[in-house]
């Protein structure tokens, strides 16, 4: 029952041409295996005399399509449409060299039959063929009835007429059926390709093109499909009347453009990345995958076809991570410059310099805060002009009922206050030194676990805007602010205080060891997400290339999770810089989780060298700070990549 029914069941393959095909040439061959049998049984009962001609005809044809469904089946499509249309031709060939000849019904129909059948199954050049043979058999049996060796005076009976028009009627019919069915396919598939491509186009963020190059080499933009007027600002007449390509690029990338053309011009892709400009100026970065249209008679270009990607995200994303990790780099650097100073004059004017020349901020004012007293201190501004100011007399007693900014920064849990409409947040009138100042911030600089200073800043002078790398940097290096301002307090008691000596030296050694371990956190744990970012974003764009989508996903994954752990640290570093170390609370966690997590954030390196890291089974359960056990793990396997023979790969057990 299984073998019937996979018999009479038409194949499928993995190609969809040639499960078509296949499907027409299963019908055909089961057509061809019925029809002859009302055939067989007609010659029986009316004209005996030629029933063992007719047996013969149809044993053979029944023989040849059993032959060919099963070579059908078994895939051989392409063989068994030839050996099936040439079965067909010899054996209504044979049927009309043995009956009437060219005045039969096997020459005028059945040749028909077998050059409709030949067009279907093997195309425009197979109908060709069997056309000419079929012409070129006629031809011979018209020489053979004018010679008489062919009979010409068989006339058939009306019924026996009938009968092989029951026979070949059908399979014309079935041919018809087939040919009509195949063309509503194509175009339902057509109709339902181009409707996907017009989903497509309308929600995707690229646009494709076509361009065509007439013999002086000038370029002539056809059309455009996708997303071109929100890439580009302009229909495609404003585009082609404003310039087109050329008139909108950047053109700094004018040169690259020339250089790109010239690859295509031998023929060769190119992927370009490059800067053009949408209506009303904005600035947006695409990348172009432009192909070449070659004519190989006039061996020249005679075109570009390709598609245009929005990449203004990701290189926005990429530029502010570039500025966040300079910045970054730029904290460290300057903590340990302000933090080398042991007075208070001294440590003030290295914190005026950083925050003014380093971080960049037009204007900024450093007030020292006394907790006992809840007042503040002035010590040292900026004038309008970028020059450092002494402020030494200002004191001001905090109100708490009155909201100030030195009030909202203290109440922050961040320790960061941010405005962009202070002057009318805060009803500044004109002539206050404040007046029209839009962005401001105030941070407060911790030592320990109690405040000790507020920094504020603004760029009224410029009037430039905050980013949110230089918040971070100023957060991140008002710790150290504050440990520094610290320290310098704590020098001056010691001087001041001889009999306390011995206990000031040793609350300033720790206080030097907590700038030292802070320092290194900050140097050494920053690191690892920097790199895994840097790693990954590489595979982000080879795998954008190369449209490996699920690869674009988990590199997506990776540097996100990257993300989230610099923004874990630097929320940590901002509480160690505030209460001068970091505990959490103990919990039981399998040592093997631990592993697992710390070898997560090293994925980039690790991978970037092939290393293999090997991980033993039931290690024990223990208590303690889980993050803090991860960073040990992480420090220790760092050394290990750090410190490894570059020329032998690398193995972690």
């Amino acid at each position: 029952m299984n073998s019937l029914k996979r018999a009479i069941t038409p194949p499928i393959f993995n190609d969809e041409i040639k499960t078509q095909q296949a499907f027409m040439l299963h019908i055909i061959l089961w057509t061809l295996i019925i029809v002859p049998i009302p055939y067989v049984i007609y010659t029986f009962i009316f004209i005996p005399e030629d029933s063992s001609r007719a047996l013969s005809q149809a044993a053979f044809g029944e023989i040849v399509n059993i032959i060919l469904l099963i070579a059908l089946h078994r895939g051989f499509i392409k063989t068994a449409s030839i050996l099936q249309a040439c079965a067909f031709w010899f054996f209504f060939t044979a049927t009309a060299f043995t009956g009437s000849g060219v005045q039969g019904e096997a020459y005028l129909i059945g040749y028909t039959l077998v050059i409709a059948i030949a067009g279907m199954l093997l195309g425009g050049t197979g109908a060709l063929i069997f056309t000419i043979l079929s012409l070129i058999s006629g031809a011979l049996m018209v020489n053979l009835q004018l010679q008489g060796r062919i009979g010409t005076s068989f006339v058939s009976s009306p019924l026996s007429t009938w009968i092989v028009s029951f026979v070949l009627f059908p399979v014309g019919a079935l041919l018809q059926r087939l040919s009509t069915n195949r063309v509503r396919s194509s175009l339902s598939r057509a109709h339902a390709s181009e409707e996907r491509y017009r989903l497509i186009s309308q929600i995707s963020s690229d646009y494709t093109f076509s361009t065509t190059i007439d013999l002086a080499g000038n370029m002539h933009l056809d059309w455009v499909a996708g997303a071109f007027e929100e890439i580009t600002g302009y229909t495609f007449d404003e585009y082609v009347a404003t310039g087109g390509w050329l008139g909108h690029l950047h053109p700094d990338d004018l040169a690259r453009d020339a250089k790109d053309t010239a690859t295509l011009k031998t023929n060769k892709p190119v992927i370009a990345e490059m800067r053009t400009f949408k209506k009303g100026q904005e600035l947006r970065w695409v990348r172009v995958y432009a192909n070449p249209v070659w004519d190989k008679t006039e061996n020249r270009l005679v075109g570009i076809v390709g598609a245009v990607q929005d990449i203004t995200g990701q290189k926005q994303a990429e530029e502010r991570d570039e500025q966040r990790r300079l910045l970054l780099e730029k904290v460290i650097l300057i903590s340990k410059q302000v933090t080398e100073t042991h007075d208070l004059q001294t440590t003030l004017e290295r914190i005026w310099h950083a925050v003014h020349d380093d971080l960049n901020f037009d204007r900024l004012a450093i007030f020292l805060y006394d907790q006992e007293t809840d007042t503040i201190h002035g010590t040292l501004g900026t004038d309008n002009n970028g020059n450092i100011v002494e402020e030494w007399d200002y004191v001001r007693t905090l109100d708490h009922e009155k909201p100030t900014s030195f009030m909202r920064t203290l109440e922050s849990p961040e320790g960061l206050y941010y405005t962009d409409s202070f002057s009318t947040e805060f009803d500044i009138t004109d002539g206050h030194e404040m007046y029209n100042v839009r962005d401001f911030a105030a941070v407060s600089a911790w030592a320990g676990e109690k405040p000790v200073a507020i920094i504020t800043v603004d760029n009224l002078p410029s009037g430039r805007s905050f980013t949110q790398a230089q918040l971070e940097s100023l957060r991140l290096f008002a710790g150290y602010a504050g440990l520094a301002i610290e320290n310098s307090h704590l020098n001056a008691a010691l001087q001041l205080e001889l009999e306390q000596r011995q206990t000031l030296i040793n609350e300033l050694e720790n206080k030097n060891a907590e700038l030292e371990r802070f320092t290194y956190t900050v140097s050494h744990d920053l690191k690892s997400p920097l790199v895994t970012i840097t790693g990954f974003l590489g595979f982000l764009e080879k795998d954008a290339t190369n449209g490996r989508v699920g690869r674009v996903k988990s590199s997506i994954t990776r540097i996100s999770n990257a993300a989230k752990k610099m923004q874990s640290l630097l929320n940590d570093l901002l509480e160690l810089s505030r209460i001068g170390r970091l505990m959490n609370t103990p919990e039981d966690v399998p040592f093997e989780e631990i592993i697992h997590e710390a070898i997560d954030h090293l994925r980039g390196g690790l991978d970037e060298i092939s290393a293999i890291v090997e991980i033993q089974r039931e290690f024990p359960i223990i208590r303690g700070d889980r993050v803090r056990l991860v960073e040990v793990v992480q420090n220790l396997i760092e050394n290990a990549i750090k410190y490894s023979n570059p020329r032998i790969q690398l193995r972690i057990e």
